[in-house]
């Protein structure tokens, strides 16, 4: 604490003491003054265009995250395509929407309640969505592996499911089929830096990875909109990974994805529908099959549903197999990407309706010729260019 000490001397008249008096308080006010006015300036918050600790970190992490991918083997993601067109902007991925969007087309219900969520978040909350949601994408494609118990569902309510439908996935199509493993995607894998540090290993120089795997963590915990990884938009897709890829032949199911569907009304039939689509990615991925446009999603719509209908298969029933194709339009979209509602849901009908008409009930298509009868039926599935705009 400052003090200031007024001394005064005696002067042998008194107008002058008090003239001096007067001027001295006054040299001793204007100091105090600019002490008071530098403790006000110290006192002052910094400015609102320094960033907050929190801002720190994030902007630090994606730093990290784009140096992890940019270390990543050229391969890495090659031909790894999500289910769906992510409305965050995640980390990593690049969009395949080509253009658009396109006119008179509405987007499927999954992709409109997926960008709603998204609407809500802040810019911070935004950017830090994104470059965890590609983090652990990585973790669930490079890391990740079935050898340890996979657990499906934020609280593994679909493991029953989703083992049981790989089961019976490998044994139906005709393609190599043991290596294909079926992982979970859970965004709190995210809280464990052991597993954050395997995903930074993958690409960051080995100095980083500690403190990147711990900043990882930290941040999940200190943007309270991440949930603690229980954000659905953080797992909100499922994809296939070819054998070349990183982490080898592989379907990832995320957490998110499954508890939204399941609030759309579509929880019947949502692991199998997913499951099967993404199996038949390995289909595609088996006969080197990767088309540049839209049949790239929608040949699995169409394997997908005929996995479904068939007796072989899922067996199910008029109602679920039209409940499927629902689901399969409430991922559709816009942009030239993946296919619209419309194409999405006439996939998924074409593939189940080759299960139901063929003559032997029991027979099953090879995969090859699947791949070739769905080629032959895609351009009738896609209206006119000048139609699309």
């Amino acid at each position: 604490m400052w003090r200031f000490f007024v001394i005064l001397k005696p002067e042998s008249k008194r107008g002058t003491t008090l003239h001096n008096r007067t001027r001295f308080l006054g040299r001793t006010l204007a100091a105090a003054g600019t002490v008071a006015a530098l403790g006000l300036a110290l006192a002052v918050p910094a400015s609102a265009d320094t960033p907050s600790t929190v801002e720190q970190d994030v902007a630090q992490l994606t730093q990290d995250v784009n140096d992890l991918y940019a270390g990543l083997p050229a391969s890495a993601l090659k031909n790894v395509d999500p289910l769906i067109e992510s409305p965050i902007p995640q980390t990593g991925r690049q969009s395949r929407a080509a253009q658009g969007p396109i006119p008179g087309c509405t987007e499927g219900s999954l992709l409109t309640y997926a960008n709603n969520l998204a609407s809500k978040l802040t810019p911070l909350e935004n950017e830090a969505m994104g470059v965890l949601s590609g983090l652990s994408s990585l973790y669930t494609q490079g890391v990740a592996t079935d050898k340890t118990p996979q657990v499906f569902g934020t609280d593994g309510q679909y493991t029953p499911r989703a083992t049981a439908t790989i089961a019976k996935l490998r044994g139906f199509w005709d393609i190599e089929s043991w290596n294909v493993q079926l992982v979970a995607w859970k965004g709190t894998d995210l809280g464990s830096q052991a597993k954050m540090a395997q995903t930074f290993s993958l690409g960051l120089a080995p100095a980083r990875v500690q403190a990147a795997a711990a900043l990882a963590t930290k941040v999940l915990y200190e943007v309270p909109a991440l949930q603690g990884g229980r954000n659905p938009l953080l797992t909100l897709n499922a994809f296939s990974a070819p054998a070349d890829s990183l982490g080898g032949k592989r379907v990832a199911l995320g957490d998110g994805l499954l508890d939204v569907v399941n609030t759309l009304g579509f929880d019947d039939v949502s692991v199998e529908s997913v499951v099967g689509h993404e199996y038949g990615h390995q289909v595609d991925f088996a006969h080197d099959n990767y088309p540049r446009n839209e049949s790239s999603e929608m040949g699995p719509d169409a394997y997908g549903g005929y996995f479904v209908a068939h007796a072989k298969g899922d067996a199910w029933d008029a109602r679920a197999q039209q409940e499927a194709t629902y689901l399969d339009a409430s991922i559709g979209d816009c942009f030239h990407s993946h296919g619209t509602p419309d194409q999405r849901k006439a996939a998924g009908a074409w593939g189940e309706k080759q299960a139901t008409s063929q003559g032997n009930p029991n027979r099953i298509v090879p995969s090859a010729t699947m791949i070739a009868n769905f080629q032959k039926e895609y351009p009738k599935l896609m209206p006119p260019a000048a139609a699309q705009g």
